[in-house]
């Protein structure tokens, strides 16, 4: 009996160890981090009405700067607010321009690749700040409009440290159809396909 009663005693001693020695690494998966990342941004070709005219506008490779907070629920799921700004020039407008200022909470899955990088995915939802911008043969003058829009990301990240990585990621940003008043004249331009392709970076605190 006593040879069982300390076996026991031993085994519940192990438990509490092991337990205890499993909460930091399980701390260390969860909790808030930061984001941020930079890319060229290529977006498709929008279809755009002025007027009684329409058709499809070209624009130039723009940019897209990225920053956002977030909160890891644990090794591999997380949830992210992204916002940022994303801009790209006009083709043959003048200085004219189409940019937009998002804010997207995305919904964000992690997977180890090897012992220093890991991978993940991830889609979202929310709005965006619309911003036409028309400086071009006597016309100087911009207009904004808040729309719906979405967005899926990925990428692969080196782990610098057990709370810094920096790596390579791709943003896909959709924008529903926006409404602008250029000097009197509406201007709408249809669904906005965005392509970034940056470096990232993330910090977890």
């Amino acid at each position: 009996m006593k040879v069982k009663s300390q076996l026991a005693k031993f085994a519940g001693a192990c438990a509490v160890l092991a337990t205890g020695l499993a909460l930091p690494a399980s701390a260390a998966d969860t909790g808030l981090y930061f984001n941020a990342d930079a890319g060229a941004n290529w977006a498709q070709d929008p279809y755009v009405e002025i007027g009684g005219l329409s058709g499809d506008v070209e624009l130039d490779v723009g940019f897209r700067f990225s920053a956002g907070v977030g909160y890891n629920l644990n090794k591999s799921w997380g949830f992210e607010f992204d916002t940022g700004w994303v801009f790209n020039d006009i083709k043959d407008a003048g200085d004219s321009s189409l940019s937009h200022v998002p804010f997207i909470v995305n919904a964000v899955y992690r997977f180890p690749l090897g012992a220093k990088f890991e991978s993940y995915i991830g889609a979202g939802a929310g709005g965006t700040y619309s911003v036409l911008t028309v400086d071009d043969v006597g016309v100087d003058d911009d207009d904004g409009d808040v729309v719906f829009a979405w967005q899926a990301i990925a990428g692969v990240r080196y782990l610098l440290s057990e709370t810094m990585s920096v790596g390579v990621g791709y943003k896909y940003l959709g924008t529903s159809e926006s409404e602008y008043d250029i000097q009197g004249v509406s201007v709408k331009i249809d669904t906005v396909h965005n392509h970034t392709f940056g470096a990232v970076f993330n910090w977890k605190f």
